[in-house]
């Protein structure tokens, strides 16, 4: 590994990981709520 090649890691983080975090939280909040509307719709029937 050669550390120079990434003198701002921080600030290499703190540039992608929005990028990463806020498509992720778009996909996973909407299939929990689809896993917990469809185990409650299972269990009332």
């Amino acid at each position: 590994m050669v550390l120079k090649e990434y003198p701002m890691s921080s600030e290499f983080a703190l540039t992608w990981l929005p990028a990463v975090f806020i498509p992720l939280i778009g996909i996973m909040a909407p299939a929990v709520f689809i896993v917990l509307v469809g185990r409650h719709i299972t269990a009332t029937d």
